[in-house]
């Protein structure tokens, strides 16, 4: 985990170093290290980081390239280094700067080249977060929306799978697989078995070496479940971690995973009131109202909290997206209506629930891990035939994914109905119901549209809206957030 700063200019005169330290100081939850402040030909440059980040090169990294080994023993751009960061200076110097179409990873990333031309870049899924502001001769980014707030100006998300030159406008290096080639009939015989070996090339790349606690996120749903089960099949000793109401589905479920598969399991039991104190902290690190995604980062701040001493933290993120595993899906009248809402729900992430995974986790000092997520999973996931996802005349979304379960979970998990996080775990009856008590009929009537016209969609919405107005102002809302589109 760390967090990235910096100021791109073409005047090169002034070292900007107070501007930069005030912006890595909103993100230093982001790391645990002092800030490693970089000057390259009067740009100015900053990383905070929970490890040593220390290199000549002035590369910035948020994330991990998971296949950085084999490039530089594919490219040998030469003598070996240990750092990372070095790493992706050589194979820039060797390979120049579309090398990183061949990152496979989540990043956001910024690197030289010999002519001191500077270059940010963002993973293709945009799991990493990446923000910025053009202003005037400068370009101003950093890693949360909170760094960018006091400097003023237009702030703009860099979009995932781009990569920007200097000042210039971000081009699309790479998105994901959007064709409608599917695997033939004689390769559907074996569909199974090849996910399961790219779902378990995915979990296992994922585990560092040093690791000695590998967590898991788990709410007793296929997603988590399948995920901690793979991750048990490299290490002995797994930690899963629930949280919910007490009787609430998710907490009864996780209990049964967590015994077949025989994990040290950390459960804690939420309270009305903690989630109702956990509202405003949540909102600063979300930097979202959007009442769904809002309500269900309450349960993952807390399950960040209790996780917080594991080494890393794995979790299913991506399985309803990836797998049409949402209950909606079924109701699509064709295939080729279900993989285009597939590949819109994807490209969606990076601003809905992967803004709520990696906020929380980084303000509880969790690294997080995605396997459901990983590139190559995902595109060959998207050339799986829709018919061997949905299954609507037995009302079964994520049928292949439950396929693959069935060879590592109880039976009732791999075939668990799908819920929403807020649901399952008991959160949305309880928290609704006070929020609704503390906003009168006529206060959401009257305020309900903003003055940009966005209309707050309920009460549970406009008091996160009032909450997150007084933290980040009148910062551009329609550039900057997104709103779940099947609102509960």
């Amino acid at each position: 985990m760390s967090g990235i700063a910096g100021i791109i200019t073409k005047q090169r005169k002034n070292f900007e170093k107070d501007t930069v330290e005030l912006m890595l100081d909103k993100i230093s939850h982001r790391g645990t290290e002092d800030s490693n402040m970089l000057e390259l030909g009067g740009n100015s440059l900053g990383m905070i980081s929970n490890k040593d980040t220390s290199n000549n090169s002035c590369v910035l990294m948020d994330g991990k390239i998971y296949n950085i080994d084999m490039l530089m023993a594919k490219y040998q751009p030469g003598a070996a280094v240990k750092n990372d960061l070095d790493k992706i200076n050589m194979l820039v110097k060797k390979r120049g700067p579309s090398i990183v179409k061949e990152f496979r990873g989540a990043f956001s990333l910024l690197f030289p080249d010999d002519d001191k031309n500077l270059y940010l870049s963002r993973d293709v899924i945009g799991i990493k977060p990446l923000y910025y502001i053009k202003d005037g001769c400068r370009v101003i980014f950093a890693s949360e929306i909170k760094s960018l707030v006091p400097i003023g100006g237009n702030i703009l998300e860099f979009p995932p799978g781009h990569i920007m030159k200097n000042m210039a406008t971000p081009q699309k290096y790479d998105g994901i697989y959007a064709g409608d080639d599917f695997m033939d009939l004689l390769q559907k015989e074996e569909m199974v078995s090849l996910l399961e070996k790219k779902l378990l090339d995915a979990v296992q790349k994922r585990i560092p070496e040093s690791a000695k606690r590998v967590g898991v996120w788990l709410s007793g749903g296929v997603d988590s479940s399948l995920v901690a089960a793979l991750v048990k099949r490299f290490k002995d000793t797994v930690f899963t971690f629930s949280v919910g109401f007490e009787g609430s589905p998710d907490l009864e479920a996780s209990k049964v995973v967590a015994r077949y598969l025989g994990t040290e399991h950390v459960e804690h039991k939420l309270t009305l009131d903690e989630l109702y104190d956990t509202i405003p902290e949540v909102i600063y690190h979300l930097e979202s109202f959007d009442a769904p995604l809002v309500r269900s980062s309450l349960g993952n701040m807390i399950a960040s909290r209790i996780s917080s001493s594991a080494d890393v933290v794995f979790s299913g993120e991506g399985g309803d997206e990836v797998f049409a595993g949402y209950n909606y899906f079924l109701d699509f009248e064709s295939a080729k209506l279900i993989q285009k809402e597939m590949i819109d729900t994807i490209n969606r992430l990076h601003n809905t629930a992967l803004q709520r995974v990696d906020r929380l986790a980084n303000a509880n000092q969790v690294v997080v891990r995605l396997p459901i997520l990983d590139a190559n999973l995902v595109n060959f996931a998207l050339t799986i035939p829709v018919e061997e996802k949905i299954k609507k005349s037995q009302n079964i979304s994520k049928y292949i994914l439950r396929k693959v379960a069935e060879k590592y979970l109880p039976y009732e998990i791999a075939w668990r109905a799908k819920e929403k996080f807020w649901e399952g775990s008991g959160i949305l009856d309880t928290l609704t119901q006070r929020i609704k008590h503390n906003i009168a009929d006529t206060e959401f009537e009257k305020n309900r549209r903003l003055d940009n016209g966005f209309l707050l969609r309920n009460k549970e919405e406009m008091y996160f809206y009032n909450i997150f107005r007084d933290y980040f102002g009148d910062i551009d809302i329609d550039k900057l957030v997104a709103f779940t589109p099947d609102f509960s």
